[in-house]
Order: C-alpha cells, then structure tokens, then sequence
C-alpha cells in the first residue's frame, strides 16, 4: 500500500503494519489530515494510537473494527454544523468513520478549528 512515510520512524512500522481491510480507509484519513494540517508531528501514543500534534496533542486516531475514530482532545469548543462530533465529555469529541465516502468536508473543518 502506498502512503505518505511520516518523518517519525515508529509511525512508518504502524503505518506497514496495519490490517489490510483496515489500511486503506486509515491512510485516505491520515493523508486529509495531513495535507489540513501540515505542521502536524506525528506519534504512536498509549501503544496504538496515531496522535497529530504541535505543542500539544490535537487529534488522538483508534483503529476499531470497521472504523477509524478521531478523537478531537478540545472537540467540545468546536462547532458542528455536521452533526457528527460524538461524545459529553469536558474536553473531547470523537468523528466516527466508517467508509471511504465520510464527509471530507466536515473532517477538515473539524481538523482547521483543532489547530486553531
């Protein structure tokens, strides 16, 4: 599967070894994350979790079983004209995504207001 290496070699070995039904979806959603937020670092944090970051971690991915949820670490603050930011917690936000057809749109509204 071809994508993007990160600079961070940790992320590369997640990235090869991700489950091959799973892979695609992951890294069409890696790639918009990116190309919105390109200051990102990236990290493997709490052993498999790909977390976008700057100075402080934004965006925490999970792999589930047929999805890919972004957890938004400041999601609460967010506006969601889409609808699609779940949760009640203080502090997060998590946009489920379970197809290559998801809303581009809303994920990379919901990327700019993490980085802003």
């Amino acid at each position: 599967m071809n994508y993007t290496p990160s600079q961070n070699d940790v992320v590369n070995d997640y990235l090869t070894d991700l489950d091959e039904s799973a892979a695609p979806l992951f890294h069409a959603i890696r790639e918009a994350v990116l190309a919105t937020g390109p200051e990102f670092n990236e990290s493997i944090k709490w052993k498999n979790c790909l977390v976008y970051g700057t100075k402080k971690n934004h965006i925490q991915t999970v792999l589930g079983k047929g999805k890919v949820s972004l957890i938004f670490f400041d999601g609460a603050s967010f506006e969601d004209p889409y609808g699609l930011l779940e949760g009640d917690g203080k502090k997060t936000r998590t946009m489920r995504i379970t197809s290559a057809d998801y809303n581009q749109e809303a994920l990379v509204n919901y990327v700019r207001q993490a980085l802003s």
